[in-house]
């Protein structure tokens, strides 16, 4: 018997949400095959077979925790094929005769040989609710992945139960099926629980205090229209955006500090890993554009559009979600003027950056005119960080924006 545990595959890893099943009992497997997609608090992984063999039991269902060291399957291997194999061909219904042994058709269910039952599919944590509540698998309709039985419908089968013994209750429930429902459910699961989870935690350990900025971006505007005559793909505002932070950041280092909370020390980077929050269709995830002092601009979109690319498609690794020193978070052209992100420990701040509108400005000869301005909204732990510190920050980051020729002198 071989046992598939769920391993510690990345750093500080400690739990996992399991998000689907690839596999069932008495499904044959491969070696390298998926079992199961485990969903961390970084990133979804596969849980592949170690050996050929059979399925002989899975354990948790979709959406159940587990804990790093658990066993998710049991696979029989070696000389168990024909055992497995004897098994699914009714080994008991050749030795049971009916008509010698009649009382077999009397009996309930629940008492035949499980050779004579249809094979169920359902998690142990559900067949251990099914036993709780009394209630026979078989005579139940499961409406999860693949008529796989869920915990709900184990319950919805109680209930109908309880509601068949009384006249009322039957109208009550044909009442209830033809009204219109009043609200929908859906279980907070993989990256959309890990980001329930992250925020909750960050919130409530760091004082956050947001400060907001009005920044005039059409110098920014004329820049890229500029570069992108000499870039094969367009260059989005995002790697400017970058680059800039990177160079304020080396102004003021203490922006792209962490806290050690046991020592209580402040601790610089020598480093600039930028974060960069992106929404998928899994939820809102970060990965991290390391080294970013060593990278010219061209670069930097170059591998923030690879970032992407694997975020959308749910490739990103480990590596490519950990290690942020700083975080950027857009919300692009069809987001707010203002928010207030929230920081990641043991980050120390936060910039989120929003949509760019025309409005009325004063132009540099003090006329008024329309010009394009953006909100820059700068999240800190005002536990370390103090007013005047993030007024030169924001002061910084808004005269490269708006003289955007002064990155020729840092580059």
């Amino acid at each position: 018997m071989e046992k598939i545990i769920f391993s510690d595959v990345g750093e500080g890893l400690h739990d996992g949400e399991i998000l689907q099943w690839f596999v069932k009992s008495g499904d044959q497997v491969k070696r390298d095959e998926p079992l199961v997609e485990i969903q961390t608090d970084k990133v979804a992984i596969e849980v592949t077979a170690t050996k050929e063999g059979y399925v002989q039991s899975t354990f948790g269902d979709v959406g159940d925790k587990i804990i790093v060291g658990d066993v998710l399957v049991e696979l029989k291997t070696n000389d168990h094929n024909e055992e497995l194999h004897s098994e699914k061909e009714e080994p008991f219904v050749k030795e049971v005769s009916i008509e010698r042994e009649p009382i077999v058709e009397q009996q309930n269910i629940k008492e035949q040989p499980l050779a004579l039952q249809t094979r169920v599919k359902a998690a142990p944590s559900v067949r251990k609710l099914a036993n709780q509540l009394n209630v026979n698998l078989q005579n139940v309709s499961g409406t999860g992945p693949k008529n796989r039985i869920t915990k709900e419908d184990v319950r919805n089968s109680t209930n109908g139960k309880k509601q068949s013994h009384s006249k009322q209750s039957e109208v009550t429930t044909n009442t209830i099926s033809q009204s219109k429902p009043t609200e929908h459910r859906e279980k907070i699961v993989g990256v959309r629980k890990q980001m329930y989870q992250n925020i909750a935690i960050a919130q409530s350990t760091i004082p956050h205090t947001t400060a907001m900025y009005e920044i005039n971006v059409t110098e920014l505007i004329n820049l890229r229209a500029d570069l992108n005559q000499y870039v094969e793909n367009p260059m989005t505002y995002l790697p400017i955006f970058v680059k800039i932070v990177d160079l304020v950041l080396k102004e003021y280092p203490i922006f792209n500090a962490r806290i050690d909370e046991e020592k209580e020390e402040i601790v610089y980077q020598s480093t600039t890993n930028l974060g960069v929050a992106m929404a998928t269709k899994q939820g809102l995830i970060v990965p991290v554009l390391k080294d970013v002092q060593t990278q010219t601009l061209e670069e930097i979109a170059v591998n923030l559009q690879q970032l992407t690319t694997a975020g959308k498609t749910n490739k990103l690794t480990f590596d490519q979600l950990k290690g942020a020193t700083f975080s950027i978070s857009s919300t692009g052209m069809k987001g707010g003027i203002y928010a207030t992100p929230v920081m990641t420990p043991p980050q120390v701040a936060i910039l989120s950056l929003h949509a760019m509108v025309e409005k009325p400005v004063i132009l540099k000869d003090r006329a008024i005119g329309i010009g394009t301005v953006m909100g820059a909204s700068l999240s800190f732990d005002h536990r370390i960080i103090d007013g005047e510190a993030v007024g030169l920050f924001m002061d910084a980051f808004q005269s490269y924006i708006e003289n955007p020729n002064k990155l020729l002198l840092k580059l």
